[in-house]
Formats: structure tokens, sequence, C-alpha cells
């Protein structure tokens, strides 16, 4: 069963908001809501960085790009957000971390399209000035990723173009303490292209780096190659592949992702292609040692690509992906992993859109046992940056849908899926000025039912598929959004034709 619910004021996001309770494989998942939109299919862009987090209160935090970066907070949970706000007009790749006392860091690339610079800036309240993590006057700069350990010191890795008529690329690694960031080290050391990095980092302060990478020659296939920074003892004196399973890799092979759990076991996702089709693999490491044969995750005939992965405080695993479900279109794919069973759950849509890409996955590096997820939903512009937020059992009634008010319910529409019509019927505790429209996946207004007054009682309206010049519209995902003094309520239709 699916039901929609769930209250916006709609002067702080300027949208409406879609709210689902997903029902799937004994995973619960309650709600969407809109964060922001985006003119760029990099949104949230792929998941080598961190671009959600919770701080110490236990506030979500998002950033993402838009021709600059820009910063949203929900305090309840993820059901609501803050209108975002530009922090910088002239960056791109976004990277959060937070810290043991709870502030807010975040790295990213000086420019948008020629970047030359890597700054960071801290959060408590509001953002610093930007500080130079690194300055490369020759070539490009890009993906930072950051990681805090449990001191409190930051660590950052990032791609910088390669010099020469070669166009090879590595990997560089900076910290930072109390004095400040160390100087820039190249930790990749190869000549082909080393792409794509992230990082984690264990109970016992160790880092992880993983990146894509072609070896010493930019033409071979790609691996996932991985490095490691001991405490005490210092970088390992070279890189490993930990994604070879059948020769040096394949062309596909990228999109790395890892996490350290509380035992400093590694778990690794990455997107590869050994089987002949593009699928998320998953690995372990357990005290130094790899598993030989990685696990694949989606095991489906349709491509997969940006795998995230995310551990909570009992160190179960949820792993989230982008799937071509229907061969055309994306959704967002999870799975999660028991560690007290061993035990890997079935594969869940938890994006479920019919007729639009949903990309670029995007989850905290704990998580609760229900993960919050964010990625990018739209095929054209504009782009919505959605979060998928774990159900709040006390916000539901019986029937599954909240009140909005003490004045208006928004009752399920009938039939659902529907065509060529549905009947949307909604509750008043008084008299009221109401209204009641039909809007799409990117929030543009499609019809409007109903705007004026209306009796208390159960009142109804008709929406026959057709926009607010008598159009059909298409086949796809729909939302009845009705709205008093202010307050939105807000379900899913489905329209089939």
């Amino acid at each position: 069963m699916l039901s929609y619910r769930r209250s916006i004021h709609l002067p702080v996001l300027k949208m409406f908001v879609c709210l689902i309770l997903l029902l799937f494989s004994g995973i619960v998942f309650a709600e969407t809501s809109i964060i922001g939109y985006s003119q760029q299919s990099s949104a949230t862009e792929r998941n080598n960085a961190r671009l959600i987090v919770k701080d110490g209160s236990g506030t979500l935090h998002v950033v993402y790009y838009d021709n600059g970066i820009y910063h949203s907070f929900s305090n309840d949970g993820a059901y609501t957000w803050s209108a975002p706000v530009l922090i910088s007009g002239n960056g791109r790749n976004p990277a959060i971390a937070v810290g043991g006392d709870g502030e807010l860091h975040l790295v990213y690339r000086l420019g948008c399209i020629a970047a030359y610079e890597i700054v960071h800036r801290a959060y408590s309240g509001m953002w610093s000035e930007e500080t130079i993590v690194y300055h490369s006057p020759q070539v490009s700069v890009s993906r930072p990723a950051l990681a805090v350990d449990s001191s409190g010191d930051l660590h950052c890795v990032w791609q910088r173009s390669g010099y020469g008529v070669t166009p090879n690329s590595e990997i560089w690694y900076s910290k930072h303490t109390e004095s400040g960031w160390s100087a820039a080290i190249n930790i990749s050391n190869s000549y082909g292209a080393s792409e794509y990095p992230t990082l984690a980092i264990g109970t016992n302060d160790n880092v992880h780096v993983f990146w894509k990478d072609s070896g010493e020659d930019i033409s071979n296939p790609k691996m996932v190659l991985y490095r490691e920074y001991t405490v005490g003892s210092g970088w390992d004196a070279g890189y490993s592949n930990v994604s070879n399973t059948t020769g040096n890799g394949s062309y596909s092979t990228m999109d790395p992702c890892a996490i350290v759990d509380s035992k400093n076991d590694v778990h690794l996702v990455w997107k590869d292609c050994q089987t002949g089709n593009k699928e998320i693999f998953y690995k372990k490491c357990t005290a130094g040692i790899w598993d030989e044969t990685p696990l694949n995750l989606s095991g489906t005939n349709e491509a997969s690509d940006t795998p995230i992965i995310s551990v909570d405080d009992s160190d179960n695993l949820s792993v989230a992906w982008a799937e071509k479900t229907d061969g055309i279109h994306y959704d967002i794919i999870l799975r999660k992993y028991s560690s007290s069973s061993g035990d890997w759950s079935t594969a869940t849509n938890i994006s479920n859109t019919i007729g639009s890409d949903s990309r670029y996955p995007n989850m905290p590096t704990v998580v609760e046992q229900d993960p919050v997820c964010i990625w990018t939903e739209g095929e054209t512009y504009s782009y919505g940056i959605i979060c998928l937020s774990p159900d709040n059992a006390s916000a539901v009634d019986e029937g599954g849908v909240s009140t909005p008010s003490s004045q208006a319910i928004l009752l399920p529409n009938h039939p659902n899926p529907f065509n060529p019509a549905t009947e949307i019927s909604f509750k008043l505790s008084d008299n009221a000025m109401v209204s009641l429209v039909i809007r799409d996946l990117r929030g543009r207004l499609i019809n409007t039912l109903v705007a004026g007054r209306r009796p208390a009682g159960v009142n109804h309206a008709v929406w026959y598929g057709r926009n607010n010049k008598g159009g059909t519209v298409s086949s796809g995902v729909y939302f009845s959004c009705l709205t008093i003094d202010g307050i939105c309520d807000v379900r899913k239709m489905t329209l089939i034709r």
C-alpha cells in the first residue's frame, strides 16, 4: 500500500513536497521531500563524496550544486527543509563532513569550468570564509572528498589533472590540524588516469582511500585502486587493485564508495562490467585481508551505477544505487545487510518514479536502521533534489494519512492508478478557503481543481488527466496538493494511459 502525507509551509520551500510510504521486503520508508531545484544534471553528482550529514544535535544538512553550491537543513528528520542558501557562486563538487564537536566542514573546488583551488569552510550557525586547501597554478583540480577522524582532524582527497602531453590525472591528499592544512602529496603515483577518489576513516583513525585508475597505461581497462594510511606507520608503499576479478578490470570500473564499521572492517562498493553488464559489486576487508570474490549486489540485466554505502551503529550496511529498472529510466535501488544474520535484503526500489530518471543517490556515512537518502530527480531542466526519509510511525494514523492541520485532511484518490479519471476527496472541519491543484514531478502546476470556499465535511473533485488548457497529459506520476492557511497536504497519483 502506498500513502503520502506530511505538511509543509509553502513559503519555506517554494514548492510542493511529495510524501511516500513504501512497504517492500520488510523495509519501511515514509516520505520524500524536495530540498531544492537544480539546472544541472550533476546536482548531487557521483557519490565519491558525502553530500548529506547529521550533526550532533540531530539536524540534517545537505549541500548540492546548481551553478554554485547551496546548503539546506532539516530539523525534523528530513520531512521539511529550509530554503536553500547559496554558499558559493563560484564553487562546484562540494563534500561535507561533521566533526566531533558538531561543526560542519565543507570542501569544494573553487571555479566552475577552470578550477585551480580546493577550498574549505566551516559552519557553526554561519559559514566561515574560504581557506585554501590546495592551490594548483598550472592544472585543474576537482572532486574532493572529506572525512573527519576521532581527534577532529580533517582528511581531504581530490583529483588533479596531470602535466605534459599525456592526459593523465592524479589523486592528492592533505590533512588539517590545529596548525592548518598540511602540504599536499600525490598518493596515486601512477602514469594512467586516476579519478573519482573516495575515503573512509576507521575508529583507529586509519585512512582508507580508493579511486578509479587505469594503472601505468592510460589505455588500460579501469580498476579500483586502494591505499591506506596507518597511524604510526604512514602510507602503504604502494597501491593495490581491489576490484580485479578478471584481468585488469573493465572500462566501466568506477564510482567507488567505502565506509569503515566499528570493528574497523572496510566495506567497498563500486560499478563494474565484469559480467558484461554494468553491475554493483561489494567487497569487505577484515584485518587487512580482502574478500577473494566480490558480491554482485545488483544482479540484473539492466545498467546500474553510482553506488553509495553507509553503516549504522550496529554495523548493519545500507547500499543504494541508480538502476535502469525499465531499460530506459533510472530508479534508486536499496539493499541492506544485517550484521547479526549475515544476510542481504532483497533489492527495493525506493524512488518508484515513472518516466523520469532518479540518479546519483547519496547517504550519510552513519545512518539509522532506515537511512535517509537523497538523489537527483528529472530528465530535463529543472532537476529536483529529492530526499527520502525513514518512516515516523507516530506521525501516521491508522489509515496511513497524517493531518496537516485541524481543519483539513486530504483523502486517498480513487482509483489509483487510474485512467482516464480519478476522484479526489478532502475533509474540512469548518467552512474554509481551500486550494486543490495537480502538480507534476517537477512541481509544475498542471491543473487547478478547487480554488475558493468549501463547506465543512467531505468534499469531492474529479481530475480527468488534463491540464488547465484542456490538453491530455501523459502517463506518469502526479500529485494532488490541498492547501489551507498556507499549509499543504500532498498525495501521489499514477496516471496510466
